[in-house]
């Protein structure tokens, strides 16, 4: 099994001595991923000496569910998180299946840093601040791992090592004859990625040969290709499968262990792993301690390329971002590049999937924008409405100045915009959007549009980007008493000369 050569001669070492997250990622699938991402995690935990707890992550309901079993003691030094996407990992949309590993790598790097445990469970709220991270994922599931390796990044928050077993974007690139295209970017290992190794074998695709679903090298890692002819003497009918349990063999060392799936024979461990399978593999991760190779170093992303608010322009009339992970769905229509959703009396309700809203500095607030018209002629009572979901709240809370009679809205897209309180920066939330009826049953139809989340100074009452006359004299407009609304900067319920001289420290002119 011939293992790739790097010219770098940089040392890496495994962050040790530290509280672990380890998360696991399947890759496509159409229905019940099985057992062997659970066994792999408590083997995983086995390795550390018990000492921690398995969780399972489901996207429709957001929390960790504590695995039994041989689940650890449950103590904070070692997580170990399943993340099951399994829905939206193999789903087949109405229209192209687009940037749904995105949206699901977006939804992880939520769950990661403001976690919510099942009732009865406990654990870390943040997994990723002061711990040694470690993102393991099959297949597709390296898309996903990618994606929220790449928010942490731009976030500033290290990741000690990523390991992705036989990659598998579902970009058209791979497997002819069934290389369909959503849109899924290749994995790749980022700036605040320690160390990253990467297993993979190819067969070359073709009718049958194409549906053993091909991996790929990724530049940076330790690349490891195995040989397709040895790996396919025993285990699972695809040796693309085999690959998760060539890594499972790494991590628990018993002469014949079992994933729940394939159990691991005498013939296997000498011809899987010729040189010993207890050097390589996990060995190399923080909780085994192992030497690692020296790599080149990641790629340095680029934070345009990193919205708070995943896909709110809904690319090619993708929903993804608004189905799974808390979604609600959308009713996404138009065409020729101009896509939209419709909220309606069949489709009241929008909600984007869960998502984290960053801290800001001083002076700086976040923003949501997003565009909206009305959709239909005639009086309505009907209100346009946005409120924002953490997962400690009764119930949504609308934003201070989120909510316009539908029929004062424009036939024509017209930009909204409607501050977010500090008490939501830092947390996971759902972005809710609705028509709500007044004294009559819903009969408003609402267009919504180019949804962001944009950090902006807590000056800029009108949203144009600078702090300005028109600004000075919006806060004039609320002097005095005015609990909750815009002007109040300082929030002590009264616009007054704090305020003004807040806004003045920031003036753009």
């Amino acid at each position: 099994m011939p293992v790739a050569a790097h010219a770098d001669t940089r040392g890496e070492t495994a962050a040790v001595g530290v509280p672990t997250t380890t998360l696991l990622a399947h890759g496509f699938s159409t229905g019940d991923k099985g057992s062997w991402p659970e066994a792999m995690a408590k083997a995983i935990l086995a390795r550390a000496g018990g000492d921690g707890a398995v969780y399972r992550y489901t996207g429709a309901s957001g929390v960790l569910t504590r695995i039994g079993g041989d689940g650890g003691n449950g103590s904070t030094s070692n997580v170990v998180v399943v993340f099951n996407w399994t829905e939206d990992s193999g789903f087949i949309d109405e229209g192209p299946n687009w940037n749904y590993a995105q949206a699901a790598g977006d939804a992880m790097q939520a769950m990661l840093r403001d976690a919510e445990y099942a009732d009865g469970d406990a654990g870390p709220a943040d997994l990723v601040s002061d711990r040694s991270v470690h993102f393991i994922a099959h297949s597709r599931g390296a898309v996903a791992i990618s994606e929220a390796i790449k928010r942490l990044a731009v976030a500033g928050l290290p990741v000690d090592q990523m390991t992705t077993l036989d990659p598998h974007p579902v970009n058209g690139t791979l497997d002819a004859r069934y290389n369909l295209d959503w849109g899924d970017p290749v994995p790749v290992r980022w700036s605040n990625v320690a160390w990253a190794d990467n297993v993979w074998r190819a067969d070359g695709g073709g009718l049958f040969n194409g549906l053993d679903f091909d991996g790929m090298p990724i530049p940076n890692t330790y690349d490891i290709e195995l040989s397709e002819s040895v790996l396919d003497c025993c285990a699972y009918g695809f040796a693309h499968l085999d690959t998760h349990l060539w890594y499972f063999g790494t991590i628990d060392l018993s002469p014949n262990p079992s994933n729940g799936e394939q159990t691991i024979t005498d013939v296997m461990r000498n011809s899987w792993w010729p040189g010993g399978h207890e050097v390589v593999g996990f060995n190399r991760s923080a909780i085994g301690g192992g030497e690692r190779p020296s790599i080149p170093p990641g790629v340095e992303p680029d934070p345009a390329s990193v919205p708070i608010l995943e896909n709110g322009d809904f690319v090619e009339s993708s929903r993804a971002g608004w189905k799974y992970h808390g979604g609600l769905g959308a009713n996404v229509i138009g065409g020729g590049g101009e896509w939209f959703a419709r909220i309606d009396a069949a489709r009241p309700t929008l909600v984007h999937n869960r998502m984290y809203l960053p801290a800001t500095g001083p002076g700086d607030r976040l923003r949501l924008v997003f565009d909206a018209r009305r959709g239909s002629a005639g009086a309505t009572d009907d209100l346009l409405r946005v409120s924002l979901e953490r997962h400690d709240d009764a119930g949504p809370v609308a934003l201070p100045g989120g909510v316009w009679p539908v029929e004062a809205l424009d036939g024509a897209f017209a930009a909204r915009s409607v501050g977010i309180p500090e008490s939501f920066e830092g947390r996971t939330v759902l972005l809710r959007v609705e028509v709500a009826d007044g004294e009559n049953a819903i009969e408003g139809v609402v267009d919504v549009d180019r949804f962001s989340i944009e950090i902006v100074p807590a000056a800029d009452l009108d949203g144009d980007g600078m702090v300005n006359g028109s600004d000075l004299a919006g806060l004039l407009g609320f002097w005095g008493t005015c609990k909750a609304c815009p002007a109040d900067l300082d929030g002590d319920g009264v616009v007054g000369g704090s305020d003004l001289a807040f806004l003045l420290s920031g003036w753009t002119g």
